[in-house]
């Protein structure tokens, strides 16, 4: 039996979509009642976030759908709007429990731990939004839950749902279903190569059905954090890549670089230490790195934990690089409320609202080599860059729940 099982009694589904929502509205802070629209209306429910271009969520109900839900929407918070466009709905059922609805909770056999998941489905009501276009596109890693009356399901891990990450975990999420949708808007996914990296991501899900099993409680918290972990890996990459290299990743393989077009450094990333796991990252590597030149970088990106001594002694032999990584302690804040918290103390320029981006003395005085209008932004300007910043960083999260050694 797989390890996750969904929850599917009705007074289950209850006690977890209040615990979500509590712990959500702990984080965050009510906007009041605003608009929310979507393709076919629009409705005024509660709204919580903290800032602009941060999380925001709402809470409802959706009974006289054709599938009686709870209706969970979350988007990027714009307060000058007068209605919120929602990116994503993790709705769930409330007196069924249909796989036409995206949203579900799935309870942990082992430890009674439950989580929220997503089936991949993204809505938006356009042409090229669709499960397996995103599912390709994004590299989500599917977790299979067990069903009393049918086939196991497939869904992305979102968090726990008593977790204090919950909101951060479900903002990552909104993020990367926004950037999508972005892509497929300016064409992005119109061309032949991601046509075939859709069709190899079809042919991988196939190859990869009833592997996904078996994971320990630990692991599957880890499980949500395999996108950020290829996201701060390929940040980290492309600050340092040079004119002649590119930073990509494609159904099979988390990320690479290519240097005038050769592979000279692909990563393996993988939220479990056990050994079926370890083979198949092994595996991986030497497989898409066959016919390569022969100084290309292996890495292989794993948990901090006790490696069995023999896959040690096999991964210093392949001589595969490893990158340990581990969660801790703590919250995350998001970029762009780091952002905002950095633009908040720039220092005040005496002559009025201005601000000396490059100053002395408090902002009384501007460094010596920049024009007047380089080293000045008014409030207005100040706002703008602020949130031109923190979606250009959307993917990049600064967290200190995450570790690197």
């Amino acid at each position: 039996m797989n390890l996750l099982v969904q929850v599917e009694r009705s007074g289950q589904k209850r006690a977890a979509q209040r615990e979500m929502e509590r712990v959500i509205k702990d984080s965050l802070r009510s906007q009041g009642i605003r608009n929310i629209g979507f393709p076919s209306g629009n409705r005024d429910e509660t709204i919580y976030a903290n800032s602009d271009d941060a999380l925001w969520c709402a809470f409802g109900s959706a009974e006289d759908a054709r599938v009686p839900r709870r209706w969970n929407v979350f988007g990027v918070f714009e307060g000058r709007r007068h209605s919120q466009m929602i990116t994503v709905e993790i709705n769930i059922p409330t007196d069924s429990n249909s796989a036409s609805v995206a949203g579900f909770f799935a309870r942990d056999a082992a430890t009674d731990a439950v989580y929220l998941m997503h089936d991949g489905s993204v809505g938006g009501g356009k042409p090229g939004v669709s499960r397996s276009a995103f599912l390709a596109w994004s590299r989500r890693e599917l977790m299979e839950v067990e069903r009393s009356d049918s086939a196991p399901r497939d869904g992305i891990v979102i968090g726990r749902v008593d977790a204090r990450d919950l909101p951060d975990r479900i903002w990552s999420f909104v993020l990367e279903v926004r950037a999508f949708k972005d892509a497929v808007a300016a064409g992005e996914l119109e061309n032949e190569p991601m046509r075939r990296r859709a069709a190899e991501w079809e042919k991988y899900r196939r190859e990869s059905a009833g592997r996904r099993r078996g994971r320990r409680r630990a692991k599957i918290d880890y499980v949500s954090y395999h996108g950020d972990v290829v996201d701060l890996l390929r940040n980290e990459c492309e600050l340092r890549k040079t004119a002649q290299q590119l930073v990509s990743n494609s159904p099979l393989i988390d990320l690479f670089v290519k240097t005038r077009g050769a592979i000279t450094e692909i990563y393996e990333v993988k939220t479990s230490l056990n050994r079926q796991t370890l083979y198949t990252a092994l595996g991986q590597l030497m497989t898409h790195t066959v016919g390569a030149a022969a100084g290309v970088k292996r890495f292989l990106v794993v948990p901090k934990g006790v490696i069995p001594k023999d896959l040690v002694r096999c991964i210093e032999t392949l001589q595969i690089e490893l990158r340990r990584f581990k969660l801790v302690g703590g919250s995350k804040r998001t970029m762009s409320g780091v952002l905002w918290t950095l633009f908040e103390r720039l220092p005040v320029w005496t002559g009025g609202n201005d601000y000396f981006v490059f100053s002395s003395r408090h902002g009384r005085v501007p460094v010596a080599g920049f024009s007047q209008a380089s080293k000045r932004w008014t409030m207005q300007h100040r706002t703008i860059c602020a949130r031109s910043l923190a979606i250009m960083l959307r993917h990049f999260s600064i967290t200190a729940s995450m570790t690197f050694e």
